[in-house]
Protein backbone atom coordinates (compact mmCIF):
# COMPACT_ATOMS: atom_id res chain seq x y z
CA UNK A 1 0.00 0.00 0.00
CA UNK A 2 2.85 2.01 1.07
CA UNK A 3 4.19 1.44 -2.64
CA UNK A 4 1.49 2.20 -4.65
CA UNK A 5 0.95 5.51 -2.70
CA UNK A 6 3.82 6.74 -3.51
CA UNK A 7 3.88 5.54 -7.01
CA UNK A 8 0.65 7.54 -7.24
CA UNK A 9 1.79 10.95 -5.88
CA UNK A 10 4.91 10.84 -8.36
CA UNK A 11 2.30 10.20 -11.38
CA UNK A 12 0.83 13.24 -9.98
CA UNK A 13 3.96 15.35 -9.13
CA UNK A 14 4.79 14.42 -13.14
CA UNK A 15 1.70 15.09 -14.70
CA UNK A 16 1.48 18.36 -12.63
CA UNK A 17 4.94 19.30 -13.33
CA UNK A 18 3.96 18.84 -17.57
CA UNK A 19 0.87 20.59 -17.33
CA UNK A 20 3.34 23.74 -15.49
CA UNK A 21 6.45 23.19 -18.27
CA UNK A 22 3.36 23.45 -21.03
CA UNK A 23 1.90 26.38 -20.02
CA UNK A 24 5.18 28.10 -19.44
CA UNK A 25 6.30 27.11 -22.54
CA UNK A 26 3.14 28.59 -23.97
CA UNK A 27 3.88 31.77 -21.92
CA UNK A 28 7.08 32.56 -23.34
CA UNK A 29 5.69 32.00 -26.72
CA UNK A 30 3.09 34.57 -26.27
CA UNK A 31 5.35 36.85 -25.20
CA UNK A 32 7.72 36.37 -28.00
CA UNK A 33 5.35 37.36 -30.25
CA UNK A 34 3.50 40.44 -28.37
CA UNK A 35 7.39 41.60 -28.19
CA UNK A 36 8.02 41.02 -32.22
CA UNK A 37 4.42 42.58 -32.78
CA UNK A 38 5.55 45.64 -30.62
CA UNK A 39 8.83 46.25 -32.34
CA UNK A 40 7.17 45.93 -35.89
CA UNK A 41 4.73 48.66 -35.00
CA UNK A 42 7.34 50.93 -33.71
CA UNK A 43 9.17 50.43 -36.55
CA UNK A 44 6.40 50.87 -38.81
CA UNK A 45 5.57 54.26 -37.02
CA UNK A 46 9.42 55.23 -38.09
CA UNK A 47 8.97 54.92 -41.40
CA UNK A 48 5.66 56.44 -41.45
CA UNK A 49 6.67 59.75 -39.68
CA UNK A 50 9.85 60.25 -42.32
CA UNK A 51 12.19 59.94 -38.86
CA UNK A 52 15.49 58.87 -39.17
CA UNK A 53 15.38 55.18 -36.54
CA UNK A 54 18.74 53.67 -35.63
CA UNK A 55 18.65 51.41 -32.29
CA UNK A 56 21.14 48.80 -31.19
CA UNK A 57 20.65 44.76 -30.86
CA UNK A 58 21.36 44.68 -26.63
CA UNK A 59 21.77 40.81 -26.64
CA UNK A 60 24.61 38.98 -29.16
CA UNK A 61 24.18 36.08 -31.57
CA UNK A 62 24.22 32.45 -30.60
CA UNK A 63 27.81 31.92 -29.99
CA UNK A 64 28.51 35.07 -27.87
CA UNK A 65 28.17 36.39 -24.89
CA UNK A 66 24.42 38.19 -24.42
CA UNK A 67 25.96 41.66 -23.30
CA UNK A 68 24.63 44.37 -25.56
CA UNK A 69 25.73 46.02 -28.42
CA UNK A 70 23.71 49.37 -27.62
CA UNK A 71 25.22 52.45 -29.34
CA UNK A 72 24.55 56.19 -28.87
CA UNK A 73 22.96 56.62 -32.49
CA UNK A 74 20.72 59.59 -33.59
CA UNK A 75 17.53 58.08 -33.01
CA UNK A 76 13.90 58.88 -34.08
CA UNK A 77 11.42 60.83 -31.38
CA UNK A 78 10.73 59.38 -28.04
CA UNK A 79 7.62 58.29 -29.38
CA UNK A 80 7.50 54.37 -28.87
CA UNK A 81 9.80 54.23 -26.39
CA UNK A 82 8.76 52.27 -23.49
CA UNK A 83 10.81 54.09 -20.37
CA UNK A 84 13.06 56.54 -19.57
CA UNK A 85 15.74 55.23 -17.02
CA UNK A 86 17.51 58.74 -15.31
CA UNK A 87 20.22 57.44 -13.45
CA UNK A 88 20.56 58.99 -10.15
CA UNK A 89 23.71 61.39 -9.00
CA UNK A 90 23.57 61.86 -5.72
CA UNK A 91 21.67 64.08 -3.19
CA UNK A 92 22.37 67.58 -1.02
CA UNK A 93 22.30 67.14 2.83
CA UNK A 94 19.18 69.13 3.05
CA UNK A 95 17.39 66.71 0.53
CA UNK A 96 17.53 68.91 -3.21
CA UNK A 97 19.08 67.90 -6.03
CA UNK A 98 22.75 68.71 -7.32
CA UNK A 99 23.02 70.80 -10.57
CA UNK A 100 23.98 67.98 -12.66
CA UNK A 101 21.08 65.86 -11.68
CA UNK A 102 18.73 68.48 -12.33
CA UNK A 103 19.22 68.63 -16.19
CA UNK A 104 19.03 64.56 -16.35
CA UNK A 105 15.48 65.20 -15.07
CA UNK A 106 14.51 68.21 -17.24
CA UNK A 107 15.88 66.20 -20.27
CA UNK A 108 13.21 63.12 -19.42
CA UNK A 109 10.47 65.72 -18.31
CA UNK A 110 10.57 67.91 -21.94
CA UNK A 111 10.67 64.15 -23.36
CA UNK A 112 7.70 62.95 -21.50
CA UNK A 113 6.14 66.16 -22.46
CA UNK A 114 7.01 65.97 -26.01
CA UNK A 115 5.43 62.47 -27.16
CA UNK A 116 1.94 62.02 -28.33
CA UNK A 117 -0.79 61.03 -25.36
CA UNK A 118 -0.47 57.37 -26.93
CA UNK A 119 3.01 57.18 -26.46
CA UNK A 120 4.12 58.08 -23.33
CA UNK A 121 7.14 56.61 -21.72
CA UNK A 122 7.60 55.56 -17.73
CA UNK A 123 10.07 57.82 -16.23
CA UNK A 124 12.35 55.52 -14.28
CA UNK A 125 14.33 56.97 -11.50
CA UNK A 126 16.83 54.71 -10.36
CA UNK A 127 18.82 55.23 -6.94
CA UNK A 128 18.63 54.98 -3.55
CA UNK A 129 22.01 56.36 -2.17
CA UNK A 130 25.55 56.74 -2.68
CA UNK A 131 28.21 54.78 -0.08
CA UNK A 132 30.03 57.60 -0.39
CA UNK A 133 28.51 59.74 2.14
CA UNK A 134 25.61 59.81 4.81
CA UNK A 135 22.23 60.27 3.27
CA UNK A 136 19.63 62.71 4.31
CA UNK A 137 16.57 61.64 6.53
CA UNK A 138 13.14 62.11 5.40
CA UNK A 139 10.04 62.52 7.71
CA UNK A 140 10.00 59.74 10.57
CA UNK A 141 13.51 58.54 10.17
CA UNK A 142 13.86 57.20 7.08
CA UNK A 143 16.12 57.68 4.56
CA UNK A 144 15.59 60.03 1.65
CA UNK A 145 16.20 58.68 -1.58
CA UNK A 146 17.78 59.96 -4.43
CA UNK A 147 14.65 58.90 -6.25
CA UNK A 148 12.21 60.21 -4.08
CA UNK A 149 13.97 63.69 -4.50
CA UNK A 150 14.17 63.29 -8.03
CA UNK A 151 10.58 62.01 -8.38
CA UNK A 152 9.71 65.43 -6.15
CA UNK A 153 11.53 67.15 -8.81
CA UNK A 154 9.46 65.87 -11.53
CA UNK A 155 5.81 66.25 -10.11
CA UNK A 156 7.01 69.71 -9.30
CA UNK A 157 7.54 70.28 -13.71
CA UNK A 158 4.25 68.61 -14.27
CA UNK A 159 4.74 64.85 -14.67
CA UNK A 160 2.34 62.67 -13.40
CA UNK A 161 3.19 60.25 -10.33
CA UNK A 162 1.56 57.47 -11.93
CA UNK A 163 3.63 57.79 -15.25
CA UNK A 164 7.02 57.62 -12.84
CA UNK A 165 8.68 54.57 -11.37
CA UNK A 166 11.49 54.34 -8.48
CA UNK A 167 14.13 51.69 -8.53
CA UNK A 168 15.02 52.58 -4.44
CA UNK A 169 17.58 49.86 -3.76
CA UNK A 170 20.74 50.87 -6.10
CA UNK A 171 23.40 52.50 -4.48
CA UNK A 172 25.87 52.46 -7.30
CA UNK A 173 26.00 52.10 -11.29
CA UNK A 174 25.91 48.79 -11.76
CA UNK A 175 23.30 48.56 -9.43
CA UNK A 176 21.33 51.15 -11.43
CA UNK A 177 21.54 48.80 -14.34
CA UNK A 178 20.83 45.67 -12.51
CA UNK A 179 17.80 47.08 -10.30
CA UNK A 180 16.10 49.25 -12.94
CA UNK A 181 16.11 45.79 -14.83
CA UNK A 182 14.78 43.30 -12.66
CA UNK A 183 12.49 45.48 -10.95
CA UNK A 184 10.71 46.97 -13.86
CA UNK A 185 11.90 46.17 -17.41
CA UNK A 186 12.33 42.67 -17.29
CA UNK A 187 8.56 42.48 -15.53
CA UNK A 188 7.08 44.97 -17.63
CA UNK A 189 9.09 43.10 -20.98
CA UNK A 190 10.54 46.42 -21.75
CA UNK A 191 12.29 46.56 -25.29
CA UNK A 192 12.62 50.08 -26.10
CA UNK A 193 14.38 52.62 -23.73
CA UNK A 194 16.61 55.44 -23.25
CA UNK A 195 18.62 56.08 -20.19
CA UNK A 196 20.05 59.38 -19.62
CA UNK A 197 23.06 60.85 -17.11
CA UNK A 198 25.87 63.31 -17.35
CA UNK A 199 28.34 63.21 -19.51
CA UNK A 200 31.08 62.53 -16.94
CA UNK A 201 29.02 59.70 -15.76
CA UNK A 202 28.08 58.22 -19.43
CA UNK A 203 30.88 56.07 -19.69
CA UNK A 204 30.59 53.85 -16.77
CA UNK A 205 27.02 54.40 -17.06
CA UNK A 206 26.92 52.99 -20.63
CA UNK A 207 29.68 50.10 -19.84
CA UNK A 208 27.18 48.71 -17.07
CA UNK A 209 24.24 48.73 -19.02
CA UNK A 210 25.20 47.73 -21.74
CA UNK A 211 26.65 44.42 -19.62
CA UNK A 212 23.53 44.17 -17.56
CA UNK A 213 20.28 44.81 -19.79
CA UNK A 214 22.64 42.93 -22.43
CA UNK A 215 21.80 39.27 -20.11
CA UNK A 216 17.55 40.35 -19.95
CA UNK A 217 16.21 36.98 -20.79
CA UNK A 218 12.94 38.94 -21.82
CA UNK A 219 13.94 39.35 -25.27
CA UNK A 220 15.60 42.13 -27.19
CA UNK A 221 16.66 45.45 -25.36
CA UNK A 222 16.97 48.50 -27.74
CA UNK A 223 19.17 51.21 -25.82
CA UNK A 224 19.75 54.67 -26.51
CA UNK A 225 22.21 57.13 -24.29
CA UNK A 226 22.10 60.70 -23.72
CA UNK A 227 24.18 62.87 -22.16
CA UNK A 228 23.19 65.69 -20.16
CA UNK A 229 25.63 68.97 -19.36
CA UNK A 230 28.17 68.77 -16.45
CA UNK A 231 26.46 71.38 -14.74
CA UNK A 232 27.72 72.90 -11.35
CA UNK A 233 31.09 70.43 -11.56
CA UNK A 234 33.97 72.37 -11.09
CA UNK A 235 36.97 71.65 -13.23
CA UNK A 236 39.42 69.83 -10.54
CA UNK A 237 36.25 67.88 -9.67
CA UNK A 238 35.33 66.53 -13.29
CA UNK A 239 39.25 65.86 -13.91
CA UNK A 240 39.10 63.85 -10.77
CA UNK A 241 35.93 62.13 -12.17
CA UNK A 242 37.29 61.44 -15.00
CA UNK A 243 40.19 59.10 -13.96
CA UNK A 244 37.59 57.40 -11.17
CA UNK A 245 34.61 56.80 -14.53
CA UNK A 246 37.49 55.20 -16.91
CA UNK A 247 38.78 52.93 -14.51
CA UNK A 248 35.55 51.69 -13.26
CA UNK A 249 34.11 51.70 -17.64
CA UNK A 250 37.33 49.51 -18.03
CA UNK A 251 36.59 47.39 -14.96
CA UNK A 252 33.36 46.47 -16.15
CA UNK A 253 34.09 45.86 -19.11
CA UNK A 254 36.60 43.24 -18.09
CA UNK A 255 33.67 41.47 -15.88
CA UNK A 256 31.18 41.45 -18.85
CA UNK A 257 33.89 39.75 -20.77
CA UNK A 258 34.02 36.91 -18.16
CA UNK A 259 30.19 37.03 -16.30
CA UNK A 260 27.99 35.90 -19.79
CA UNK A 261 24.63 34.79 -18.09
CA UNK A 262 22.71 36.51 -15.29
CA UNK A 263 23.03 33.62 -13.45
CA UNK A 264 26.40 34.42 -13.16
CA UNK A 265 26.08 37.94 -12.22
CA UNK A 266 23.68 37.68 -9.35
CA UNK A 267 26.43 35.51 -7.77
CA UNK A 268 29.41 37.86 -8.63
CA UNK A 269 27.20 41.01 -7.69
CA UNK A 270 25.74 39.70 -4.49
CA UNK A 271 28.76 38.07 -2.79
CA UNK A 272 31.50 40.30 -4.16
CA UNK A 273 30.22 43.50 -4.28
CA UNK A 274 31.21 46.19 -1.29
CA UNK A 275 27.00 47.87 -1.91
CA UNK A 276 24.96 44.01 -2.08
CA UNK A 277 27.73 41.46 -0.47
CA UNK A 278 27.04 40.08 3.20
CA UNK A 279 30.96 39.62 3.48
CA UNK A 280 30.90 43.21 2.89
CA UNK A 281 28.25 45.02 4.49
CA UNK A 282 30.88 46.18 7.56
CA UNK A 283 32.42 48.12 4.82
CA UNK A 284 29.33 50.48 4.28
CA UNK A 285 29.54 53.67 6.39
CA UNK A 286 33.70 54.09 5.77
CA UNK A 287 34.27 57.03 3.69
CA UNK A 288 38.25 56.70 2.97
CA UNK A 289 37.47 55.33 -0.91
CA UNK A 290 37.37 58.72 -2.48
CA UNK A 291 39.86 61.92 -2.32
CA UNK A 292 37.83 65.03 -1.55
CA UNK A 293 37.45 66.47 -5.00
CA UNK A 294 36.02 63.39 -6.79
CA UNK A 295 33.58 63.33 -3.50
CA UNK A 296 32.48 66.69 -4.63
CA UNK A 297 30.53 65.21 -7.65
CA UNK A 298 28.65 62.60 -5.40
Amino acid sequence: AVSTAATTRVMIATSTARVATAATTACHRARAVAVGARRARGERRARASGQPSSWSDARAGAGETRRARAMAVVARANGGLDAIVVVAGGIEDDGTLPAWVTPRLDYAATAYANATADAKPRILLSGSMTPHKPPPMAKGGFNLHESTSMASYLMDKGVPADSMLKDTASMDTIGNAYYSLCLHAIPRAWTRVEVVTSAFHMERTRAAFEWVWGLAPHGVVDMRFVSTEDAGVSESALRARAKREAASAAALRDNASRITTMEAFSEWLFTTHKCYAVSRQHEIGIFDELDEESRKSY
